[in-house]
């Protein structure tokens, strides 16, 4: 392992268990900037300690004892740097993010001072998907100092936390700093039953503590990763239930409180039953009695009531929630960010519902600016200009829209302009996008229809 000289030493810890499809990754990110690496492992029977050790890092053994903070804080007793970053093995940082992260550690100890230090940083953390694509971002507190009375407390869903009464400063650099994370795609659930396990140690946890809202929220995401959805719902409304006594009282519990509402709304999107909307709105009261400007308490409601045909309600809501959107400085998971495309072409139709032709077309444009190739959208923006006066005939207008959104030469792009145009019976476009086509590729792609209208005609 190379070594340069630094003012920090920062030592890489984990805890493992059969990873031996991450550990090599997991190792290399750090090698350069770290002091040390330190690999705790918990029972591996592939060969996640045979890499580890071929790759230098310092493996030690740990009986495992379903206490995910007792593992951690063996690891960090392990650890001789001043800063420790803590990823877990299917966590990594890039290499532009690695090239930041000393620099950030300096800041951090630049700010502290008698009576505030800084003891940890908060990053970004994007799940991949299967396709590595990143999805929901959230904040963590992985890189920390090595201090005696800093250390992990909870069984599961561990944090850090301060002993002796000191209050616990973190630097937020979730603006600098991502952590790439693919531990929780469907294939890594699958292969390491971490569903099952985590179900196993928050049940314990609830057994000495039934009222907890963060052990009952978490039971609920992982019942809901399962798609065990009405186990999901028993489990949130519980964490709602309890929570909401607790807000005042307990610092930090109204992010469990939250999540569960918005979580809550999501499945009751999932069937939209008019006879559910008692609840449904009781629960969008309680979002904003507990953080009215997340924006995701006002986007959940408002699809919820754009699936009951509620379209002016759903307007008020949706575009509530992309003001609060643009405004919002917390560290809580935006979950509409994912859900963007949609969120758009539903308040351009809630628009389309109440005769607003011109925010219809906006919000049409703005679902394409999210994903151009996205139908739904592009027919309902067709279908109302087509309607304007002379564009049936010439679509003059209408092509000159279709060249700032997408590029006409481009194979991809004047398929997904010809589709729209076909489903609309938009002549005159589908006439344009056939005449920017080479004639050969026009030929083959009036083949290709053809024979796919055979096709779907037998």
């Amino acid at each position: 392992m190379k070594k340069k000289n630094r003012k920090i030493r920062l030592s890489q810890c984990m805890i493992v268990k059969n990873e031996e499809k991450n550990i090599r990754r997991a190792l290399s990110w750090g090698r350069e900037i770290v002091c040390e690496q330190i690999v705790v492992d918990t029972g591996s029977t592939d060969r996640t300690v045979e890499i580890a050790e071929e790759m230098g890092a310092k493996v030690y053994h740990f009986a495992w004892c379903d206490d995910f903070s007792a593992a951690k804080n063996y690891a960090i007793e392990q650890a001789s740097g001043d800063w420790i970053a803590f990823l877990d093995a299917d966590e990594y940082f890039d290499e532009k993010n690695t090239s930041k992260l000393l620099p950030v550690i300096a800041a951090a100890e630049d700010m502290s001072r008698p009576g505030k230090v800084i003891h940890a940083i908060r990053t970004g953390r994007a799940n991949l998907d299967e396709k590595g694509a990143a999805g929901v971002i959230d904040q963590q507190d992985r890189v920390f100092r090595n201090m005696k009375n800093l250390r992990y407390a909870n069984r599961i869903h561990e944090a850090l936390h301060v002993s002796g009464g000191g209050t616990y400063e973190c630097l937020y650099a979730g603006d600098e700093l991502i952590i790439l994370h693919t531990g929780y795609t469907a294939e890594a659930y699958e292969e390491t039953r971490k569903l099952e396990r985590n179900i196993s140690m928050l049940e314990k946890e609830l057994e000495e503590n039934p009222h907890n809202a963060a052990t009952l929220a978490y039971l609920g995401d992982s019942y809901m990763t399962m798609k065990q959805f009405d186990k999901a719902k028993e489990y949130f409304h519980k964490a709602v239930s309890y929570g909401m006594e607790q807000v005042d009282k307990r610092v930090g519990i109204e992010v469990h409180v939250l999540r569960s509402i918005i979580m809550l709304l999501a499945l009751y999107n999932r069937e939209p039953d008019p006879a559910q909307e008692e609840t449904v709105r009781e629960l969008h009261r309680q979002y904003a009695e507990v953080d009215s400007a997340y924006p995701d308490g006002d986007c959940y409601f408002g699809l919820w009531l754009y699936q009951n045909r509620q379209y002016e309600e759903c307007r008020r809501y949706l575009e509530s929630s992309l003001a609060k959107m643009r405004e919002y400085k917390g560290n809580i998971p935006l979950y509409m960010n994912v859900n963007l495309k949609l969120i758009y072409v539903q308040l351009a139709d809630c628009c389309r519902q109440m005769g607003d032709d011109q925010e219809t077309v906006r919000n049409c444009i703005l679902s394409l600016g999210v994903d151009k190739y996205y139908t739904e959208p592009l027919v309902m923006l067709l279908g109302l200009l087509k309607a304007e006066a002379g564009e049936a005939a010439s679509a003059g207008g209408t092509w000159g829209l279709m060249s700032k959104l997408y590029n006409l030469t481009a194979l991809k792009d004047q398929m997904a302009v010809l589709k729209g145009a076909k489903l609309t019976e938009f002549k005159a476009l589908e006439e344009r996008v056939y005449n920017a086509m080479p004639p050969q590729q026009r030929r083959a792609v009036q083949e290709a229809l053809e024979k796919k209208r055979g096709d779907e005609g037998t």
